[in-house]
């Protein structure tokens, strides 16, 4: 047990040692991580960690993206990249070098790892340099990139669909919502809240009552003239995979699968009378949600839509050459 009332001062190399020998159940899956710190690629959890005064850790004040690669093909990295760089300008934060080489790095990340399907994470910070919220502070960025083990929802979650519940967590307002910093304490409020409840997964609301967004998910529905319908983009933040299953679902439109493809504001109820409820996400791409709370949504069954448009995009990650990052190992 810590003796936090009576700490010891250790010297450099018992804190070396100690760095080394402290159990991190949770790191099996940490492959790879570049750090503009020590200006490589490491390999060993023990060696990846952030400088306790950059201000991402004390002030969550930077950015940030999470693409997936999956048989070496990074999906839909441009559009993430480029979504960085929209936050980071957002916030005032100058990008340390263009997003070509960020690109280039974050596959020499995934190269280095030697796994083909992984998570790719890009954080783009204010930097190490003081401890007040004064930006000028920090001499430079702070680039971060690490891979790691992809989690994605089981198989049975696919075949039978989620559980979802509505949040009482306030969601962020519009311009916060709309940029993907490292401030992510009402996404892990809503999470905890889905997690106290027992659901899969929450959604939150806006300061208007109308349907926003997860913890790190879209949500979308089809409704019962078949038209599938998303929140605006105003108060969350719009996935890339979201805006890619917009896209394809526009082809199903073209085939009379779905009479339209819609941004709408969305309401609980809504929700409640939707045949199709489904959730987009990087790591989920499109799954299938069958209840809210304890009551079934639709006939309580996984939608054709939601099949269909998820076996569309999974056809799109493994064939599409214009939507995915090839790393070659």
């Amino acid at each position: 047990m810590r003796d936090y009332a009576n700490p010891s001062v250790i010297s450099e190399a018992e804190a070396i040692n100690r760095l080394k020998a402290l159990p991190r159940p949770w790191s099996g899956g940490y492959y790879a991580l570049y750090t503009s710190w020590l200006d490589g690629i490491v390999r060993e959890p023990w060696l990846m960690s952030v400088p306790i005064d950059d201000h991402a850790f004390h002030r969550g004040d930077g950015v940030f993206e999470m693409s997936k690669c999956v048989g070496g093909r990074v999906y839909q990295f441009d559009r993430h990249l480029e979504r960085l760089a929209a936050s980071a300008q957002a916030i005032q934060l100058a990008l340390p070098t263009d997003l070509g080489t960020l690109k280039r790095l974050g596959v020499a990340v995934i190269k280095a790892t030697g796994h083909p399907d992984c998570a790719l994470r890009v954080y783009i910070t204010r930097g190490p340099g003081g401890f007040t919220t004064n930006p000028r502070e920090c001499p430079e960025a702070g680039v971060y990139v690490i891979a790691s083990e992809l989690h994605t929802p089981s198989p049975q979650a696919f075949a039978s669909g989620v559980r979802i519940g509505v949040s009482s967590v306030p969601s962020k307002s519009g311009f916060y919502a709309s940029v993907k910093s490292c401030n992510y304490l009402p996404n892990v409020l809503l999470k905890t809240e889905s997690v106290r409840r027992g659901w899969d997964y929450a959604i939150g609301l806006d300061e208007d009552g109308n349907l926003a967004e997860g913890s790190t998910e879209n949500v979308g529905l089809v409704d019962r003239q078949g038209r599938l319908l998303l929140p605006p983009p105003d108060h969350i933040l719009e996935g890339t995979t979201a805006r890619r299953a917009k896209e394809l679902a526009r082809s199903m439109v073209e085939e009379g699968l779905l009479k339209a493809v819609e941004n709408r504001t969305l309401t609980i109820d809504d929700l409640r009378a939707a045949s199709e409820v489904m959730l987009f996400g990087t790591t989920l791409d499109v799954l299938p949600v069958t209840r809210l709370e304890d009551q079934p949504l639709g006939d309580g069954q996984v939608g054709p839509v939601a099949r269909e448009l998820l076996a569309r995009m999974r056809r799109d990650l493994a064939q599409n050459p214009a939507v995915s990052t090839i790393v070659e190992f």
